[in-house]
Order: C-alpha cells, then structure tokens, then sequence
C-alpha cells in the first residue's frame, strides 16, 4: 500500500494553506486501511478487510513484543523494541538526585524512500503555496 493513498487531499485552490502535521486533522484508523484495501481488491468485504489488518497489526506486535524482534517493512521504516536505561534525570528543575527510570520503548526509524517521498511531498506542498501567494 502507497502512504500517499492515505493522505487527505491536497488543496484545490492554491490560495489554501499547504498541509502540514500541524493542520491534518485526519488521522489515518484501522477502518481507513480496511477501506483502502477493499478498493484495490473489490472482491474482499470489509470484514475481511478488517481481519486483514488485524491480522498484520498483531503479527507485528507479537514480534516486537514477545520474540523481541525488529520489523522491517520495505521501502517504509523499522520498527525495533529499544530499552533507555536507567540514569540521571536531565529536566532542570528535577529535584537533585532523580534518577530516570529504566523502561522499554518502540521506535521507528523512517526509511530512505520514505523520507524521500515526504520531503517531496512537502517541496510539492511549499511550491504550491509560494505560487498562490
């Protein structure tokens, strides 16, 4: 699935704002994903649709979280289960002494192609916004 399937038109009137993370006010949901694959596979009810991403969603849970493995999907990002130890406190006002916890914690590191295809999008989004203004 392409991620520009999923973002909120872009402004047909060059005089709108640009869309930027500050002013989507659509956030993308299980039923979203559903929708999109029942529209390239018209043969596949919602409910399936649903089972699907359920399906894809508990897969890769279940390998950051119980066989602590990292999940790669390409030409998308990484997902990976990383610890902070435990450590001094670094917030100014922090009473002296604190210490931060140890804790557990899912990042994500954006891949090559997909950071290309956000800065584009935005340079596509700043251009059209320089010209109507």
């Amino acid at each position: 699935m392409r991620v520009e399937n999923f973002a909120p038109s872009s402004p047909s009137n060059p005089h709108e704002t640009p869309l930027t993370s500050e002013n989507i006010s659509h956030t993308v949901t299980r039923y979203d994903l559903a929708t999109a694959i029942m529209k390239r596979l018209p043969h596949v009810s919602r409910r399936k649709a649903l089972d699907l991403v359920d399906c894809a969603l508990e897969e890769i849970a279940e390998a950051l979280l119980e066989r602590r493995e990292c999940v790669k999907l390409h030409e998308f990002g990484t997902f990976c289960v990383r610890e902070r130890t435990e450590g001094a406190g670094h917030a100014p006002l922090a009473v002296e002494g604190a210490t931060r916890p140890r804790r557990r914690f899912v990042g994500f590191k954006a891949s090559l192609r997909l950071k290309q295809k956000v800065e584009k999008a935005r340079s596509r989004s700043t251009a059209r916004h320089t010209l109507g203004s």
